[in-house]
């Protein structure tokens, strides 16, 4: 390769550097969740002077559905055909729990859903049964002899807005509607009983 092409190379060379630099430092920035737009950006939830409770670990906050925020609102028909919105439920400590009479899962946590249920007063299992039909969960609600409140989420709309990806799934809420925590799958009883612990003590 003779002098005249090697400097064109080289010419070729620096400028496709050049682009590529170019092209990448203008290139628009992708931000992560939960990473910051600015270094001078404070916390919104400061700005505003929300005061959220002290959640228990392992507390979740996804798109939608915040935890320490009012949890979203809805309406749907009980076994009676009534219509219910979770917000009937103020004043009392909400377990709500999407389930399925075809989850193995759901069908061992029940008993013990019930139990805590008659056990304690200032608690409502929430039941919400998702896209299956009113007669087979009504077999299945008299067959277990489980008696708190169970509401139909047919379409499966609600347990999509909850972001429900598999069963059961409880979240926790306290008197006031604010979202404290999720589980997702099955708990056992001494566990409900810890959950239960805590949500009264953050309502001091």
């Amino acid at each position: 390769m003779n002098k005249k092409n090697i400097i064109i190379l080289v010419i070729a060379v620096v400028a496709v550097v050049g682009l590529s630099v170019f092209f990448i430092s203008n290139m628009p920035k992708t931000i992560t969740p939960g990473q910051e737009t600015s270094g001078n950006t404070t916390n919104e939830a400061s700005e505003k002077g929300t005061d959220k409770p002290n959640l228990p670990p392992g507390h979740v906050d996804v798109s939608g559905i915040v935890a320490g925020e009012l949890a979203p609102d809805f309406m749907l028909k009980n076994m009676a055909g009534e219509e219910k919105k979770l917000s009937d439920y103020r004043g009392k400590l909400v377990y709500l729990n999407f389930w399925a009479t075809w989850c193995v899962y759901c069908d061992e946590e029940m008993p013990d859903l019930q139990a805590l249920s008659e056990e304690n007063e200032d608690l409502v299992v929430l039941a919400v049964n998702v896209r299956e039909d009113k007669d087979l969960v009504e077999s299945y609600l008299e067959e277990g002899g489980y008696t708190f409140p169970v509401l139909l989420d047919e379409t499966g709309d609600i347990s999509a807005k909850y972001l429900v990806s598999g069963m059961p799934t409880t979240y926790f809420i306290n008197t006031k509607g604010i979202l404290l925590d999720r589980i997702p799958g099955m708990m056992e009883k001494d566990q409900m009983e810890e959950i239960l612990g805590k949500m009264r003590e953050l309502e001091n």
